[in-house]
């Protein structure tokens, strides 16, 4: 023994020499010695040896590199070790060179007080669960401001302060789990205070291992997010409510991919369709689609995706038994940070009751027409008529008269009350609703064969300049002729005095215009934006629906009435479609 007292006597007068510093450790890892540099290093004035070399060196997973744990901070080493050949085989030692660039800042205390301001928590625990380190804000967290966690582990912090006890032992079972798990872990830790209420922390645990594998560190990083939670759990609480409405809402609500794939149905599906959500989630809808709703609808989701919106579209979805149901949604474009539209969210109710009422006003409209052209038209199937009665009584009357002479003038005048009597009826009849490819030119010739007598009676002449390669377009032919009846009867009623009446077609861009320009008396300026409200007119016995029903099957078609007018000397309203 006094040999080897005396050769590490010497042993220690050889490594105080140096200029690098060295730890010297037993079989069991605990120091032995340390020369004047490691205390110089360390700002040390003397060490107590006994201690186990990880409570001062943490190294990292590649050995060759390590951090000590000064008094006034941490500095980053080199680590070489190697062991004593004239002591004890199991005697080793360590030499620990600081790295340059490291050591000023962690001489100084400017990487302790970095990591005391920083409000994280801020961990190191040894192999036992022992603190090597804890920042301020540790001490600050469980009430124990300026305490020296050195040296305690999680059960001792659990005596010391029992209102934080299931805090530590929460600690305690994760730490192990961290251990055996032999990877970095994120959990959810939280906090009481005395106040009642919880703080919640973002924790990782790091895990470090000696190369057998042995536990050596456990680095505890922790970030307070307290408001995220409780944020989370406002949304969590406000989607419950929302879901609630929605599940028990008469209006189906639903939420699109931005391809159009449900992600969402609320069960009033059922009620509207006869299906249930699980039957539609994940399908466009597009299958279900009445054929002439195909092309609005698909207009409108590519406006909905293009860029952030709102549309409001109707539409015919085929009901489970076949039938098909009036619906209309309104949607609205959702989008991320970066402005791309990533959902759509839809209202979708049941209009079929309306769309009822509508084709009533719509059918009303047509009556009043009829109506107030049966004067006229009663005028021009009399004078066919007058002239069939004479021809008939000449012929009785007469002997010896070839009436075959006759029978092609008498045919005439017969087709002529039928093709009249025809038009009244076609327009007067309800109609199939039915888009499809329409020509305007034959809409205008059937409605100025129509109004004809009525203009006649009142002095009015209607021309034409319509376009002859004027475009066809998709459309419900019967709502158009309608629209186009109601603007040229307006016409012919607005010249008490008689003139003329011009319509013109021709295409300007992308649309389609079909103008009725009279010489009417005009309408004031201030009534311009009021002329297509329900019930609003100008006429002493108007009913008000007129426009109100054309504007509606305007916009039905994606396009609009337009209004330009000059009191005292008329007007022109134009049609305006798109090709």
């Amino acid at each position: 023994m006094t040999a080897i007292s005396n050769e590490m006597e010497y042993f220690q007068m050889f490594i105080d020499q140096l200029s690098e510093a060295v730890v010297v450790v037993d079989n069991n890892e605990r120091i032995l010695a340390v020369n004047h540099h490691y205390l110089n290093l360390t700002d040390q004035a003397a060490f107590e040896t006994g201690k186990s070399v990880d409570e001062v060196l943490l190294r990292h997973s590649d050995g060759e590199e390590g951090t000590l744990l000064a008094e006034n901070g941490f500095i980053s080493v080199k680590v070489s070790e190697g062991s004593l050949p004239f002591i004890e085989s199991s005697t080793r030692y360590y030499i620990l060179k600081e790295l340059p660039a490291v050591v000023h800042s962690c001489q100084e205390p400017l990487m302790k007080t970095l990591m005391n301001i920083v409000p994280d928590f801020i961990g190191i625990k040894d192999g036992d669960g022992r603190f090597v380190f804890a920042n301020e804000f540790v001490g600050e967290l469980f009430e124990l401001p300026g305490f020296d966690f050195t040296g305690k582990t999680d059960a001792d912090l659990a005596e010391i302060t029992p209102d934080f006890h299931d805090v530590f032992q929460y600690c305690i079972e994760t730490d192990e789990q961290v251990w055996q798990a032999k990877e970095i872990v994120r959990c959810e830790e939280f906090v009481p205070a005395r106040d009642g209420s919880t703080r919640f922390f973002d924790v990782y645990k790091i895990p470090v291992f000696h190369p057998d594998g042995a536990r050596k560190n456990l680095l505890v990083f922790g970030r307070e997010v307290t408001e995220k939670i409780e944020s989370r759990q406002l949304l969590e609480e406000s989607e419950a409510r929302y879901r609630l409405l929605a599940e028990n809402a008469m209006d189906m609500i639903t939420t699109h991919k931005a391809d159009g794939s449900f992600t969402y149905i609320s069960p009033a599906s059922y009620a509207l369709l006869g299906k249930r959500p699980e039957e539609i989630l994940g399908d466009t809808g597009y299958n279900m689609l009445h054929p002439d709703d195909e092309e609005v609808s698909r207009k409108a989701h590519e406006d909905l995706i293009a860029s952030p919106c709102t549309k409001t579209v109707p539409f015919r979805l085929q009901h489970k038994d076949g039938h098909y149901v009036w619906l209309e949604t309104s949607c609205k474009s959702i989008t991320d940070d970066t402005g791309k539209v990533v959902e759509i969210i839809g209202v979708t109710r049941d209009i079929s009751d309306r769309k009822k009422s509508e084709d009533m006003l719509r059918q009303s409209d047509k009556l009043s027409i009829v109506g107030q052209l049966a004067a006229s038209v009663a005028h021009e199937i009399r004078n066919p008529l007058t002239s069939l009665k004479g021809f008939v009584q000449f012929l009785q009357e007469s002997q010896g008269i070839d009436p075959s002479n006759y029978y092609s003038i008498m045919d005439k005048e017969l087709n002529r009350i039928d093709q009249i009597m025809g038009q009244l009826l076609l327009l007067a009849k309800p109609q199939v609703r039915t888009y499809k490819k329409t020509c305007l030119n034959e809409i205008v010739e059937f409605v100025e064969i129509l109004l004809q007598p009525e203009a006649l009676r009142q002095n009015v002449q209607i021309k034409k300049e319509m376009t002859e390669d004027l475009l066809w377009i998709h459309a419900e032919e019967n709502e158009l002729k309608q629209v186009l009846i109601n603007l040229l009867k307006n016409a012919i009623d607005s010249m008490v005095n008689g003139g003329e009446i011009v319509i013109r077609g021709e295409q300007i861009d992308e649309n389609i215009h079909v103008s009725v320009k009279d010489q009417g008396c005009g309408i004031p300026a201030d009534r311009i934006q009021k002329m297509c409200e329900p019930f609003y007119t100008t006429k002493e016995k108007g009913t008000g629906l007129g426009l109100m029903i054309s504007s509606k099957i305007m916009k039905e078609h994606n396009g609009k009435l337009h209004f330009t007018s000059i009191e005292g000397k008329g007007t022109t309203v134009s049609m305006i479609l798109p090709v």
